[in-house]
């Protein structure tokens, strides 16, 4: 059984997830998590219910998640707040601690697989 506790610890403080909270600029980001073999279904359900949750935070502009047309059990999460701070608490949610948690179980990611985004600015 995976170490739970550890992994929620460890991706907390990784360095794909730290920010400056003073940073006033939206915070945008993608999340690429590949399922188990046999999990496909279990991990669907596990993000369908952090993105009931996360779409409620105050400082969530959108979340959504897709999953690949070409690889079933690949899937995207596409996530927006409206500035370091926002995700900073988004981190500190009892419903993020959870999904963080049941990563080991049901996908081969981990931290490294979200990446935060900067827009290129177009004139």
């Amino acid at each position: 059984m995976p170490d739970t506790d550890n992994f929620l610890a460890a991706s907390l403080s990784h360095g794909n997830l730290q920010v400056d909270t003073d940073d006033p600029d939206p915070r945008p980001m993608i999340a690429v998590l590949d399922a188990r073999p046999g999990q496909e279904d279990a991990f669907r359900a596990k993000i369908v219910e952090l993105v009931r949750e996360v779409r409620r935070e105050s400082g969530c502009v959108t979340f959504t998640a897709y999953e690949a047309r070409d690889v079933p059990g690949r899937f995207y999460l596409y996530e927006v707040y409206t500035d370091a701070a926002a995700f900073a608490a988004h981190l500190r949610t009892e419903h993020v601690h959870r999904f963080i948690s049941a990563i080991p179980t049901l996908s081969t990611g981990g931290p490294s697989s979200l990446v935060q985004l900067d827009e290129i600015p177009i004139a």
